[in-house]
Order: structure tokens, then sequence, then C-alpha cells
């Protein structure tokens, strides 16, 4: 193919500078100077980590990435949810439990208006009757007339007329009025809280109190007898039988499942480790049997036992009982059960003297 001499003089021109050029940048990279910044290696180890992580050594703390504006635009929308939840909370949660409490006021209100009528028995007795006619709803006699006004208002709801009566009796017990009742809602809790009046409740909550201080008590009881048993046997752990549910703890003390024989002796079958709760009811039901309700008799008694045992530290004593040594040296942390080996007193340890007791009599008597 013939190529036009214009267009071959061109060619020749260019590869003519092209090659000064080159000459050029040849004879400049020769003569650089000393203290020049040297040529980036692309192999060097920052860069090349910047690389592998997906980073870059322009990056500043400030940018993101289209990831991180992702993250952000999902952050933003759960901070929506929670305005909106904030928002419904208000506007049904707590406006609507204003509502209704201010509603069973109302209901308190015509029960009210109900019991100072010189017609209310009457009234009473055509609310049962219509109750059983239109609903097939039975009241009994002695039913209290509160439960009765509350269900002839609400026969679709057994179980939230019985709450809402279970309310209504206890306002009328406390003599509350009917615009008092919301705030005294409100104040106890909520409906389902109020399960008494306020004096009623503390009773409760103190006879609890006390029937847990007399299983505590009992507990005390128990481990100071360990000290100087009535009768003694080595079990290994393993051959105790773990009964302890899965989540739950397991209890303080092992129980033995026995059969006393017609002459006089009693076979031990098995030793179980229960779970602290069955624990709690076990010692619970014994407690109801054994011990005094007066738990000041019965500290007193207790601190004498384990003064002729020479327990000053561990046995269920604590710090600010009577007796108690910090310095004293511990013969067997109770409640460690993990050690697999038998549990065994040395004798000479054991106090001298004093004759086996009873395990819950023990605290009757001084020797």
């Amino acid at each position: 193919m013939d190529i036009p001499n214009e267009t071959l003089g061109l060619q020749v021109q260019a590869n003519n500078s092209t090659a000064e050029e080159t000459k050029t940048v040849s004879t400049s990279a020769t003569s650089q100077e000393p203290n020049a910044a040297p040529q980036v290696d692309e192999f060097q180890f920052g860069l090349l980590m910047n690389r592998v992580m997906g980073s870059s050594n322009s990056r500043r703390p400030s940018d993101k990435d289209a990831n991180d504006v992702q993250v952000d635009i999902l952050l933003n929308q759960a901070n929506g949810l929670s305005r909106m939840n904030d928002q419904y909370t208000e506007t049904f949660v707590v406006k609507g439990t204003k509502a209704l409490y201010d509603l069973i006021g109302a209901f308190y209100s015509y029960a009210l208006q109900i019991n100072e009528s010189p017609l209310k028995e009457h009234t009473i007795q055509r609310m049962r009757e219509k109750l059983e006619k239109e609903h097939d709803i039975k009241t009994q006699a002695n039913t209290p007339w509160i439960t009765t006004v509350v269900r002839f208002i609400m026969p679709k709801d057994r179980q939230t007329a019985y709450n809402y009566a279970k309310v209504l009796q206890v306002a009328f017990d406390e003599n509350l009025t009917a615009a008092e009742l919301p705030t005294y809602i409100k104040d106890r809790g909520g409906i389902t809280r109020i399960n008494g009046t306020k004096e009623e409740q503390e009773n409760r909550k103190a006879v609890k109190a006390h029937k847990e201080a007399k299983v505590t008590m009992l507990r005390k009881i128990l481990l100071a007898n360990a000290v100087n048993p009535a009768l003694e046997t080595k079990v290994m752990y393993d051959d105790v039988i773990q009964t302890t549910p899965k989540g739950q703890s397991e209890s303080e003390f092992d129980f033995a499942v026995c059969v006393r024989m017609g002459d006089s002796t009693t076979k031990i079958i098995r030793f179980f480790s229960v779970s602290d709760e069955l624990e709690n009811t076990i010692l619970r039901a014994i407690t109801d049997a054994q011990i005094d309700d007066d738990l000041t008799k019965m500290q007193g008694k207790l601190d004498k036992l384990r003064a002729n045992y020479g327990i000053k530290r561990g046995w269920g004593m604590l710090p600010g009982d009577k007796g108690y040594d910090p310095e004293a040296i511990t013969i067997l942390n109770i409640g460690e059960k993990a050690n697999p080996k038998p549990i065994v007193m040395p004798e000479s340890t054991l106090p001298t003297g004093i004759e086996p007791e009873a395990m819950l009599n023990a605290p009757l008597a001084n020797t």
C-alpha cells in the first residue's frame, strides 16, 4: 500500500519528537538532586494493606463509604420508629390508662348511688334476675353487692368484671370518693396490683416476711446441728442423684429417701439434690410445724446451741451474730457441693461432753 509523502513526513516528525522527549526525561532523571522525594513504591507495606483492607491513605475520619451511609439510614429508621412508639404510648397507653381509671371511677360512682338508695336490695335483686334471664349468669346470695353491680354492667367479660369489682370493693373499704379513685389506682400501681386495702397489703407483706424469717431460722438450726449430728455416713458426691432442672439453682441441702422398718431400723435408699425452689417448699412445711413464731426466743436458743458446739464462724453464723469471730477457722464451707470427696468431720473437732440432740429440738436444750 502506498503512503502519501505528506503523511509519511508527519510520522517521521512525530517519531523524532517522541525520541527527543524520551531523551529529555531520561536526562532529567539522571541529573535529579539527592534530596528530592524518592519514587513511590507501589508495593510499600502500608499502601499494600490499605488496598487489602479496602481503604486509602487519603481517607479522612469524616469520610463515609456507601455501606456507612446505608447503616446510617437504617439507624435513622429505628429512631423514627422510636418516636412513633413514644407517640403511641402517649396517645393510647398513657391517655388510655387515664381514661380507663376514670371509667372505673364512674362505675364506682354508680355503685355508690345504688348503695345510698333506699331501694338498694330491690335493685340488686332485679340485677340478679336480669343477669340470669338475659345472659344465663347465676349469682349466689352471698355474692358481694358490688360484684353484682359490676357484673350487671359488664355481663360479657367475667374476668374483667371480677378485676374491676375487686378494685371497687377496696375503694369502698378505704372510704374513697369516686373522684379519688383514679389517682388511688395509679398510686397503687394499677388495677392488677390492688388485692386489698393498703393496710391489708402491708399485713400480708409482714406475714410473708415473718414466714421467710422462720425459714431462715430453720436453716441456721439445721447447719448448727450439722456440727455434731446424731447420724453420719459417707456419701460420694457422684452418688447423689441430681434432680435440679436446667436453669434453676441447686439446693443447699441434700435430701434422703428412707424407709423405717418395724425393728426401729431406718434404711436409706437414695440421696437427692433438688432445686432451691423445692427445698424452700420442704423447709416451709417443716417450719410451719416445728419453728416457734417467737423468733427472738428461737434466736436465743440458737445462740446457746452454737456456744455449746463452739461455733464461732460458718455453719450458718454470719457477721453480727452473737459469738461471731471473723478469725475463727471454719471446718467446712457449707454449699461447696462440687467437691466429690465425702464430707466427714474429724472426731477431734467435735465438742466433748455433748450428747447428740434432735435436729429441731436442739435449741430447746442447753446441753
